[in-house]
């Protein structure tokens, strides 16, 4: 009658050490068994059975992992001081490796990251390193992929979050950023000045051989002259005509006034024609006259 007592205790106690000794090993996990210390093989994901006391079970994740970097203050190659922002992205390709060839293989990849990213960074231009941070990542991965690859790890990717500069670099940029700003602005002002001269070259010649084009624009000229608040306008008909580059000088005027002077005029409000719109007018005036008697010989010798 004693034994049966001492047989329930040693049931209850072996059905005990096999619920302790069932284990659940979830899907992105995978376990590693060790038998007295010795690795004995692994385990994959559902319900795995251990021996206490005997045999132990490392969980190892195999998810991809990030992990930031600490702000890292690195002189770049050309001697300026920067502070660099980075992040890893890694995982665990073999868990034997990870667990067995190195004691904490996170901390270990971040200190090799951190290693690397100084080492390549100082070997970079400031320029470079602002303007091709992708490039300068991937070399940083290069470089430490070879050596975590050893510990059964893969890095993923490498990126530089941010690269902040001394307020005194910070002001030297942006003034560069601002005269480069203002050598494309006159760049392309000057490119617009010689369209609009050649514009107006083009206009005097179409007015210079077309004499009714010629008397058209003479009064549009007068009428945006009148719009711009002239009081009083003088033209000298009477002196004769017989120059072609005085036709060609006044085509470009006429061509001139009506795309420069007349807007200019109303931009600004003039009450009144100065002395130089006066004798721009008077210079026009003359031109009429003389294209109209030079008309009219041409029309008698025909005749």
């Amino acid at each position: 009658m004693p034994l049966l007592p001492i047989a329930v205790v040693l049931l209850a106690l072996l059905l005990l050490l096999v619920l302790m000794g069932i284990k659940q090993i979830n899907q992105w996990e995978t376990a590693l068994k060790f038998t007295l210390g010795k690795y004995s093989g692994r385990a994959e994901p559902g319900l795995t059975l251990v021996v206490p006391i005997f045999q132990q079970l490392r969980r190892i994740d195999m998810r991809t992992r990030n992990r930031d970097l600490l702000r890292q203050m690195v002189i770049t190659r050309d001697n300026v001081t920067t502070m660099v922002d980075a992040v890893v992205y890694y995982r665990v390709i073999d868990p034997e490796k990870a667990s067995l060839a190195v004691e904490n293989y996170e901390a270990a990849v971040k200190d090799r990251a951190k290693v690397v990213l100084r080492d390549v960074v100082g070997e970079t231009p400031l320029d470079q390193l602002l303007a091709h941070r992708e490039e300068v990542a991937a070399k940083v991965k290069a470089h430490v992929e070879t050596v975590v690859n050893q510990w059964g790890l893969h890095v993923e990717l490498i990126g530089l979050q941010d690269v902040q500069l001394p307020p005194q670099m910070q002001e030297v940029l942006a003034k560069a950023a601002i005269a480069e700003r203002d050598r494309k602005y006159v760049i392309i002002k000057s490119q617009a000045d010689v369209e609009s001269a050649k514009n107006f070259a083009q206009a005097a010649e179409i007015l210079m051989s077309s004499p009714g084009a010629m008397e058209l624009r003479r009064f549009e000229t007068l009428a945006n002259l009148a719009q711009s608040g002239a009081t009083k306008v003088v033209f000298d008909l009477a002196k004769p005509y017989d120059a072609p580059d005085q036709a060609r000088k006044m085509a470009l005027a006429a061509a001139e006034t009506t795309g420069e002077i007349a807007p200019r005029a109303q931009r600004t409000g003039l009450a009144s024609v100065d002395h130089a719109t006066v004798e721009q007018a008077e210079y026009e005036a003359q031109a009429v006259a003389e294209a109209q008697v030079e008309l009219t010989a041409q029309q008698r010798r025909r005749g």
